[in-house]
C-alpha cells in the first residue's frame, strides 16, 4: 500500500534528535502529526506502518477507553510521544463533545463509585469542559502508568498530542499531569503539547493560566478555514462591542471589518442568559445519559460560564486546495451524479464541509510549512478517501 499512499517515512526525523527544550521544534511537531495520524491510518485502510514516524516505535496502545477514546505512546528511544484519538461515528464519542457545559478547573468528581480529585488549574473561577475533563479523569490513572513506563525506560521528555478532540485531551491531559504532586513522576520528566485543529477547553481564566504556564510549550496548530478549533462559544463579552476608537480603525482601513465574527458576537450577547440556560438544561441530560453508561457519575454543579478561549501558541498553517479529480459517472443515476460538480461534461467531487479539518490533510500541509523537502517528496498531497 505504501506506494499508493506514501513513498516518504518522515527522513528528517531519523535523524539525531537534540535536546528536549522549550520552544517550537519542526521535527516534534511532524513527528506529532504522524503520530496522529496512525489512528486515521488504521481507520481507512487497516494498518499504519506508511505514517508511522521515522524512528519510533509503537509502545503502547490502549484499546477503546472512556467514551470511545483512545491513545497511544511511541518513542525513539530520546523521546516519548502520547497521542490521543479525535471524535469517533460513535454517539458516545459526540456526547462527550456536546457536554460542553463546565466545571470547576480544580474539584473532584465520582465516578464508579470511585472519588477523583482532580487540578487542571489553580486559578479561580478557572473552568474546563465536562465531557473532556471527564475523559481526562478516567484515563487518567492509565496514562500515569504510561509515563511511568517511559520513565523507567530511561525517557523522561514527552510530547502529548492529538488531533480534533484528542487535540482537546491533549491540552487538558497537560494541565492535569502537570499539577499532580511532585512525585508522581521522575524529577527530570518534562512535557510538551501539540494539538491539532483542537476544540477549546476551557473558560478565559483557564485559558490565560494555561498559556501562562506553558507559554512555550504547548502550540495549537490549526488550517484558518477549519471551523472546529473556533467551538464550542468563543464571542466578546464586552458590553460595548462599538468602540469609537473600533469604529475608526474600520473606517481608516486599519483595522478589518469581519462581518462574520461580529454578528456571532452580537447574537451571542442578545441571548448569552438564554444560551447558559439551555447548556445547564440539555448538559443535566448528558449527565444523567453519562450515569446510566459508566454506573455512577457525580459532576460537580456546572458554572455559570459558556465563553471558551484558545490555549497554546497558535501556529497557522495554509488552507487546504481542494483536488479536481474527475469522477466516473458513466453508471450513476441523475440523482447521483447531482453529488458531484459538472464542468463542460466531466464531473469531480464537491468539497465538503469538513475536508478542512481532515488530519491528513494537517499532515501534508505541516509538512508544506516546515519541512519542505519532505513535502515535495510527498507522493500524495490528499487521500481519495477523504473525497
Amino acid at each position: 500500500m505504501a506506494k499508493h499512499i506514501i513513498i516518504i517515512t518522515l527522513l528528517v526525523t531519523a535523524k539525531c534528535f537534540g535536546q528536549f527544550n522549550n520552544g517550537f521544534n519542526t521535527q516534534e511537531v511532524v513527528s506529532s502529526i504522524a503520530a496522529c495520524n496512525t489512528f486515521n491510518f488504521d481507520r481507512q485502510f487497516g494498518e499504519h506502518q506508511d505514517i508511522l514516524p521515522a524512528g519510533f516505535a509503537l509502545n503502547y496502545d490502549s484499546g477503546v477507553m472512556a467514551m470511545d477514546n483512545k491513545f497511544r505512546v511511541f518513542d525513539n528511544g530520546v523521546y516519548g510521544i502520547i497521542s490521543f484519538r479525535g471524535s469517533t461515528d460513535k454517539i458516545i464519542s459526540w456526547v462527550e463533545n456536546c457536554y460542553a457545559a463546565m466545571i470547576p478547573a480544580k474539584g473532584s468528581m465520582t465516578v464508579k463509585e470511585k472519588l477523583y480529585e482532580y487540578t487542571f488549574s489553580k486559578t479561580d473561577s478557572a473552568a474546563v469542559h465536562s465531557g473532556y475533563a471527564l475523559t481526562v479523569i478516567m484515563l487518567s490513572e492509565n496514562i500515569i502508568a504510561q509515563v511511568r513506563r517511559l520513565n523507567q525506560k530511561g525517557i523522561h521528555h514527552i510530547i502529548i498530542t492529538g488531533h480534533s478532540q484528542g487535540g482537546a485531551l491533549a491540552t487538558l491531559t497537560r494541565a492535569y499531569l502537570e499539577h499532580l504532586p511532585k512525585h508522581t513522576f521522575s524529577k527530570a520528566t518534562t512535557f510538551k503539547t501539540y494539538a491539532f485543529a483542537a476544540p477549546m477547553s476551557g473558560n478565559h481564566e483557564f485559558a490565560n493560566n494555561y498559556n501562562r504556564l506553558f507559554k512555550d510549550s504547548s502550540f495549537l496548530v490549526v488550517n484558518p478555514e477549519d471551523p472546529i478549533p473556533e467551538l464550542p462559544i468563543n464571542y466578546n463579552e464586552d458590553d460595548k462591542l462599538l468602540h469609537k476608537e473600533t469604529i475608526a480603525s474600520w473606517i481608516f482601513g486599519e483595522a478589518e471589518f469581519d462581518v462574520k465574527n461580529f454578528g456571532k458576537h452580537i447574537l451571542v450577547k442578545l441571548f448569552e442568559d438564554g444560551l447558559k440556560n439551555h447548556i445547564k438544561h440539555s448538559n443535566s441530560l448528558i449527565n444523567k445519559f453519562v450515569d446510566f453508561r459508566f454506573g455512577q457519575v457525580e459532576m460537580p454543579e456546572f458554572i455559570d460560564d459558556i465563553n471558551y478561549y484558545p490555549t497554546g501558541k497558535i501556529m497557522e498553517i495554509d488552507s487546504f486546495e481542494f483536488p479536481q479529480v474527475e469522477v466516473d459517472v458513466s453508471n450513476m443515476t441523475v440523482g447521483d451524479r447531482e453529488k458531484f460538480t459538472e464542468v463542460e461534461g466531466k464531473y469531480y467531487y464537491k468539497e465538503k464541509s469538513f475536508f478542512q479539518h481532515k488530519p491528513y490533510g494537517y499532515y501534508v500541509h505541516v509538512l508544506k510549512k516546515w519541512d519542505t523537502m519532505a513535502y515535495d517528496k510527498l507522493e500524495n498531497k490528499f487521500l481519495l478517501t477523504d473525497l
